[in-house]
């Protein structure tokens, strides 16, 4: 990409003298969600590069973003929220809501601030098939440099001291008995482990990936803009070289990319977007009333979700914080503290704790535990009107499968979402392995003068019984917004292959996580951001 003397002549961003054009940069990045911020960020680090960034929302309206515990009510705003029906298939069961922030930052604006690297064995089997560039080494640079401009806390030199609760001290020592050790930072990435939930969070305040642009602005060879749908890939021949984006009123505009092309729209609509473009199988893009660009049978393919299943249980009263966020009093009080010194039970996300657990004997973690000393009511947000504890179970690498397509060329009508839903029987038993591990903690001699009784699943659900694990967990769990893989990277069928170029056409990369094809982590907010910068650092350098 770069000439021999490393620099890139006449770059700029421009305004097009005809109507329909908008503006002409070297580089063109589709979406500003977690992946999106990242790769812009990377590939504006080379300041002979100009950069844009297109997206459909707008930069954050609602301040109570910057409130961690504000997700409770920003994840059903509309100006930074949509909503996509998710139904089950091929077997009956719920239809889900899947979640995703729509502005500058993504779903980092609405999310639980978790910032899970995730397990180191889990990315090095993905480099086993795709190559180094996939290895925990490389993401561990990745999450290194990112660490470095967001606000994550730094592994403290000595552990942490104990945290306040007596509920989360009574989790941290029941964990320990279960064989799941307290380390001062869970990041370490190395066997079951439990400690305190890495956030990106800074003095109190929620900080989303948007800061990762701060240095490309500040620079002036990157630029955002906002309240533009992108419609599909513009093309010339066998290369991409733009995107046509509509506005709210309905205007077209069409900008042009000089050497790249980048796709960070997310694993529900980078494929529609795809298959917008051309890009896609045929007979559907044929049913769609679009021309094939390129033939492309897996876009959209491949889906994969974390699906988690939520254990309660009743502790002793004047424990916990629901006599907190659950009265008005308490809640007049936190929020009080939060104004004055960004501090209390509204300066955190919602799971204080995180723990990697390991079901095979293998020390290799397998399962995800999330922690709170926090329990709801059942139906929504909201806290229970009893003292009460949560621990969400889910397991890090599902094998069933879903999908996402586009429906129609109409951008009102939302792609289609076919959820997994524990299809494969090594998912039923993982459901089950989740829901044992959880309660195996709550059974732990150190919560016997913390817990009163299980809530939830309730005794209708015995250990071991992986049937009932599964139904309870296919009808009560959910997915936890994590979804992965409809444009995944492999080999030659793949959407993308191991350098996240879109196989068949030039110019045109993804870099979210719909190209990675199985979880490397409990949590996918860090790792969409590292992936990013790692595209984004590769195409800067000219790979």
């Amino acid at each position: 990409m770069r000439t021999r003397t490393g620099h890139l002549p006449g770059a700029s961003i421009r305004r097009r003298e005809d109507g329909a054009s908008g503006l002409t940069a070297d580089i063109l990045v589709v979406g500003a969600g977690a992946a999106g911020c990242a790769t812009a960020a990377a590939l504006a680090e080379d300041p002979d590069l100009r950069v844009l960034l297109v997206e459909a929302g707008p930069w954050n309206p609602n301040p109570l973003v910057a409130v961690p515990k504000g997700f409770v009510r920003t994840m059903f705003d509309p100006r930074i929220s949509l909503e996509y029906p998710a139904f089950p298939a091929p077997e009956p069961g719920p239809v889900d809501v899947w979640r995703r922030g729509r502005g500058v930052g993504g779903s980092t604006l609405i999310n639980g601030t978790m910032y899970l690297r995730g397990e180191s064995h889990l990315y090095d089997g993905l480099a086993e098939h795709l190559g180094p560039d996939w290895s925990w080494s490389a993401f561990g640079r990745a999450f290194d440099h990112l660490e470095a401009v967001l606000p994550v806390p730094p592994p403290p030199s000595e552990p942490s001291p104990e945290p306040p609760s007596a509920v989360l001290r009574a989790l941290i020592a029941g964990l320990g008995e279960t064989g799941v050790p307290f380390v001062p930072d869970v990041r370490a990435a190395v066997g079951p482990r439990v400690g305190g939930t890495p956030a990106t969070l800074q003095g109190g305040k929620r900080r989303s990936a948007a800061t990762l642009l701060r240095p490309g602005l500040r620079a002036g060879n990157l630029r955002v803009l906002t309240g533009q749908t992108t419609v599909r890939v513009l093309t010339a021949g066998d290369r991409a070289v733009g995107v046509e984006t509509v506005t709210a009123d309905g205007g077209r505009i069409r900008h042009h990319a000089r050497y790249q092309v980048v796709l960070t729209a997310g694993t529900v609509e980078t494929p529609p977007l795809l298959e917008r473009s051309g890009i896609g199988d045929p007979d559907r893009l044929r049913h769609l009333g679009i021309d094939t660009v390129v033939a492309a049978p897996r876009v959209g393919e491949g889906l994969r979700e974390q699906r988690g299943a939520t254990v309660k249980a009743r502790i002793r009263p004047g424990l916990g914080l629901n006599s907190t966020l659950g009265t008005t009093r308490g809640l007049l009080g936190a929020a009080v503290q939060y104004l004055v010194a960004r501090t209390g039970p509204l300066a955190s996300g919602p799971y204080p704790l995180a723990a990697s657990v390991d079901s095979t004997g293998g020390n290799r973690p397998d399962l995800q535990l999330l922690l709170t000393d926090v329990s709801t009511d059942g139906t929504g947000l909201a806290p229970a009107d009893h003292a009460g504890l949560m621990i969400q179970a889910y397991a890090l690498s599902p094998y069933s499968t879903g999908s996402v397509h586009a429906v129609s060329t109409d951008l009102r009508r939302p792609p289609h979402v076919r959820a997994p839903l524990l299809e494969d029987l090594r998912d039923r038993a993982a459901a089950s392995h989740a829901l044992t591990a959880a309660r195996a903690v709550l059974a732990a001699p150190a919560l016997s003068g913390v817990v009163i009784g299980e809530d939830l699943p309730g005794a209708s659900v015995t250990d071991g019984d992986d049937e009932a694990a599964a139904a309870f967990v296919r009808t009560s769990g959910g997915g936890i917004y994590h979804a992965v893989g409809t444009c995944a990277a492999g080999g030659p069928e793949a959407v993308v292959d191991e350098h996240l170029r879109v196989r068949g056409i030039d110019g045109l990369h993804v870099a979210d996580l719909s190209a990675l094809p199985a979880h490397p982590s409990g949590g996918t907010a860090a790792v969409a951001m590292a992936l990013g910068h790692l595209a984004g650092s590769r195409i800067r350098e000219g790979r």
